[in-house]
């Protein structure tokens, strides 16, 4: 292996996708709607959060664009804000467009968006930042707020109005860093540049604003860096984030240094989750419920993994699953799971968290494989690519990590023709391991109709890769995890086949080596970011096995691309 660490590897995905721009319009419309005449003060509070980070990531949408339009929805961004820090307890509606003006704002006939990653992902709230800026909040002269696009579209807008509700003055631009994403870079545009002129002749300070800083910490540096180049002193520019990071292990160019240069501040208590919640499930801890013996645990990247919680009766799980439009494609999708007989069913339960209940059910292993098991797997990959299809499925990406991750782990080149074929585009479920299927009866004679799905809803739209994919990165998966041999990818093959009159044979090959080098790159990268000794053993076995599966996979003669 050339590249223990794992820093290399190429895992997470860009995320953006095109869709039509009269969708975002229409959906934030209905939002508005809502919001105008809700049914309770709690039904209000739900509302105004959807439509915030609707009208932030439609801001954002139209400022990228460089639409007129972008003004517009910043006022009804800023409205939204203001309603929701100040709980909207008057019952208000946005006022800066109404939802039928919104419906027929020009905006372009398909937009690229990407989810706002703290909102979708990782259970980051709004009101988080509203709260930082009350405890920043001195009456020490008027602040100007730099957003950084995306989300810090939407932060940015909280941030304002939290101190404008402090009495301080405060207005906001939003920016778009370009570039590598390990060496971001923002050049102003000569009307941005005069509001920081303007913000440096009323004695303003600069306050930045958006999630992370990740790996690199290049956004937030390349505005604080162009704040500077306009005449910014760096000891008035502060960095508002979601974490507080070390900054000597920041990968931007010259990194340390730059970062010491201004001063950062990191939210302070995180999600909201429903008030029913009990035990703490995230970070690796639902093993213990799930496996009497550690031994079994399966290996996790822990401090990524969704926010969970187990009920206080102890009958249902909570998990975070996302706000917004993100949240609210997932919660359809989970229905949609349950209506089909894949998996338990779902209960929204606001600030975007699903519940579905507890099934007093082991999580099966690869040596539970029967035919039954097969037949079930490959009934679910059917309903899949049927179920959730896209219009496309880019695959650039896809073989972009491929080639990656082959060449750190091997020291070579794949060869050239690599081609990840996309014939059923969809969303994937990305999880087919086996820890991830529960029999819902015990019992010796349980039939595959018994088996459910979980975790079913969002990973296979998430921050990792593979995003939006061809089916057969499922087929691939439930190959690889479930280390079937030769015979048993017969069965499923066929058994699929039947299902869906795909017959994925000639694109198989590709995916299953394609997968495997997804799923070693994230065990290297996982193992490379924890502490826990435990947790990167179980790591490292797991990197050690898909590299076994991409070996075998690249087999030329009998593989399973020869199948299906």
């Amino acid at each position: 292996m050339t590249d223990s660490s794992g820093a290399r590897m190429y895992v997470f995905r860009g995320g953006r996708r095109d869709v039509p721009g009269q969708r975002l319009t229409a959906e934030l419309a209905d939002d508005l709607r809502a919001v105008a005449a809700p049914a309770s003060a709690e039904a209000l509070r739900q509302g105004v959060l959807r439509a915030l980070i609707r009208a932030g990531e439609l801001e954002s949408i139209l400022a990228d664009a460089g639409a007129a339009a972008a003004a517009r929805l910043a006022r009804l961004t800023d409205d939204l804000a203001s309603l929701l820090v100040g709980g909207g307890a008057d019952g208000r509606a946005a006022r800066a467009i109404s939802p039928d003006a919104l419906a027929a704002l020009p905006v372009p006939a398909t937009v690229s968006t990407s989810p706002p990653e703290g909102f979708s992902y990782y259970a980051l709230h709004p009101l988080d930042f509203a709260r930082l800026a009350e405890r920043l909040a001195s009456p020490g002269g008027p602040v100007r707020v730099v957003g950084i696009r995306s989300i810090g579209t939407t932060l940015s807008a909280v941030t304002v109005a939290a101190l404008r509700r402090q009495g301080i003055r405060a207005e906001r631009v939003t920016v778009r860093p370009v570039g590598h994403p390990y060496d971001r870079r923002i050049e102003l545009a000569a009307r941005e540049r005069r509001w920081v002129q303007d913000g440096l002749a009323e004695g303003a300070r600069f306050w930045v604003v958006d999630e992370g800083p990740g790996l690199s910490g290049s956004s937030f540096l390349a505005a604080g860096d162009a704040l500077a180049s306009a005449g910014g002193p760096r000891d008035h520019i502060v960095f508002l984030g979601s974490r507080a990071p070390d900054p000597d292990a920041l990968i931007a160019p010259d990194g340390a240094r730059r970062w010491r240069s201004f001063r950062s501040e990191r939210v302070e208590g995180g999600a909201r989750p429903p008030r029913d919640v009990g035990e703490p499930l995230g970070g690796g801890a639902w093993r213990r419920h799930a496996y009497d013996d550690e031994a079994r645990w399966p290996a996790s990247w822990t401090t990524l993994e969704r926010l969970k919680f187990l009920s206080r009766d102890g009958r249902r799980i909570l998990k975070f699953e996302g706000m917004g439009r993100h949240g609210a494609e997932c919660l359809e999708r989970a229905r949609a799971i349950a209506e089909a007989g894949f998996g338990p069913a779902p209960r929204d339960e606001g600030e975007g968290f699903l519940s579905t209940p507890r099934l007093a059910a082991p999580p099966l292993q690869a040596e539970d494989l029967s035919t039954a098991v097969l037949e079930r797997l490959a009934d679910y990959c059917a309903f899949r690519a049927s179920a959730f299809p896209v219009p496309s499925a880019p695959s650039e990406e896809l073989i972009t990590m491929t080639r990656t991750n082959f060449s750190v782990e091997m020291g070579c080149e794949l060869p050239a023709d690599l081609s990840l074929e996309v014939a059923r585009p969809a969303i994937v479920d990305g999880k087919m391991d086996p820890h991830e299927w529960l029999r819902a009866s015990s019992g010796a004679d349980s039939g595959p109709d018994e088996l459910f799905k979980v975790d079913a809803t969002a990973h296979g739209d998430d921050h990792f890769l593979p995003g939006p994919a061809d089916i057969a990165w499922d087929l691939a998966g439930a190959i690889v995890e479930w280390r079937m041999d030769a015979d048993a990818q017969s069965v499923f093959l066929e058994r699929y086949r039947r299902r869906s009159g795909d017959r994925p044979g000639p694109r198989l090959r590709a995916y299953l080596a394609a997968y495997a080098l997804f799923r070693l790159g994230y065990a290297a990268m996982a193992a490379g970011a924890l502490q826990d000794a435990a947790e990167v053993r179980r790591l490292v076995a797991a990197r050690q096995r898909y590299r076994a599966a991409l070996i075998e996979g690249l087999r030329p003669a009998g593989s399973a691309g020869d199948l299906g």
